[in-house]
């Protein structure tokens, strides 16, 4: 599935990081004008069943920032996402020579796309509040996106308390097979064969719509100068055309394969609790999350993370990070066998993983190089971090006939550069 619901970059772990950086470092670093980074991420999801590459991405991402002044801030960031690797047209079952089910992840087909993104933005800063506002357009062979961003944050009762509205609202399209000649007889749906002449004027293909409202409360409390907390919310409302168009799922043992039909109007919600504490004598800091999720599709999730970062030398940076996640699937859900046996429940049906009953848990490990300057001390670059990162992704799925069940991990690594002048 294309779009998850996760919590944002929130202003805990950036001023946590930066707290503790900076009582770890023995000093503060001057105000930034100018912040430009640099970042290289791979990511492999291996698949065991032989012929079959399973998924890489290559995502390269350029940002700078800029601020003056008076307060008003611009940025600006341009982003690829280099997709290759096999996955199944169709999620269902075979029978071997035997008569058994076999899963058919043995009938992946290749595919390759890239996936582009620009992002600019405009803020403006006072002591005690900001606003700022961004707009994103991203495409692919078959998607376009159009996203429009509005933040504000605001200092209460000292800056003991910070308040903080984030909403995005997304204008998307998705390209799909032209599927009038069914009589919206979903059964009768056939999949997107490529995209080869989306966005075109072709009568084969068609262009659905999506659109994504999501809104954002939180608020962040410094409760000692060592230990900052936060918590908040997540609302988000998507309309529209959510399913796969190139997927089909298998119904009954009829042999039936229509394209995946999912709702059209889904509402998620999320609750999450976010904690940074700094620990100056042993030159660390430990980062604490909960998130807790629901939406109108009867996905429950539960979520928990923990980071720890500590400096081995003035400059040199150590950390790792765990996280833990389960998930109910959507009431819709079947694996492939019970989809085979007993057909759909209801309407809908979908071969998506992000959708089925799963958990999954993340190792990971960072080493970075952060220079800071110390208070009074004048130069040209006022923060540099140079960092490599290393994370394994493990899938526990409910079923052997649950999706991508060929695919039980993944490793991402990921080279960043970033510099404040």
């Amino acid at each position: 599935m294309r779009l998850q619901l996760r919590a944002s970059a929130s202003r805990l772990a950036v001023a946590g990081v930066v707290v503790a950086s900076v009582q770890l470092a023995g000093g503060a670093a001057s105000a930034a004008e100018v912040s430009a980074a640099q970042r290289a991420t791979l990511f492999l999801e291996p698949s065991n069943v032989s012929g079959n590459k399973g998924i890489t991405v290559f995502h390269p991402q350029t940002d700078v920032s800029g601020t003056f002044g008076s307060g008003v801030g611009i940025a600006a960031g341009y982003a690829v996402d280099i997709v290759s690797g096999a996955t199944p047209r169709v999620f269902g079952v075979t029978a071997d020579s035997a008569g058994r089910p076999v899963d058919a992840v043995s009938g992946a087909t290749k595919f390759s796309d890239t996936r582009h993104q620009v992002h600019g933005g405009l803020s403006y800063s006072r002591t005690t509040a900001d606003v700022s506002a961004s707009y994103s357009y991203g495409w692919e062979s078959d998607y376009r996106s159009h996203a429009v961003t509005v933040t504000t944050r605001s200092d209460l009762l000292d800056h003991i308390f910070t308040a903080g509205l984030s909403y995005t609202h997304n204008f998307d399209r998705v390209c799909d097979a032209n599927n009038q000649q069914t009589g919206g007889d979903p059964l009768s749906r056939a999949a997107l064969p490529s995209s080869e002449h989306c966005f075109q004027s072709d009568p084969a293909v068609t262009t659905r719509k999506l659109a994504i409202d999501a809104i954002e409360p939180s608020l962040t409390w410094a409760a000692t100068p060592r230990l900052m907390l936060q918590g908040g919310g997540t609302l988000q409302i998507l309309d529209g055309f959510q399913a796969n168009p190139y997927r089909r799922v298998e119904l009954g043992s009829g042999g039936r394969r229509p394209q995946e039909t999912l709702p059209t109007l889904r509402q998620r919600y999320a609750l999450f609790l976010r904690a940074a504490y700094a620990m100056p004598k042993i030159r660390a800091a430990v980062h604490a999350a909960a998130r807790a999720y629901r939406d109108t599709w009867a996905v429950e999730a539960a979520t928990v993370e923990l980071t720890a970062q500590q400096y081995l030398t003035r400059f040199l940076l150590w950390g790792v990070r765990g996280r833990a996640h389960a998930q109910r699937g959507a009431n819709f859900y079947r694996d492939a066998q019970d989809y085979r046996l007993y057909g759909p429940i209801g309407k809908y049906w979908t071969g998506d993983r992000e959708l089925s009953p799963m958990r999954n848990y993340l190792v990971g490990a960072k080493l970075a190089y952060l220079r800071i300057p110390e208070a009074g001390q004048k130069s040209f670059v006022s923060e540099l971090e140079i960092a490599l990162k290393w994370e394994a992704l493990f899938y526990d799925l409910d079923s052997k006939f649950a999706p991508n069940s060929d695919r039980s991990y993944a490793t991402i690594w990921q080279l960043a550069i970033s510099a404040r002048f």
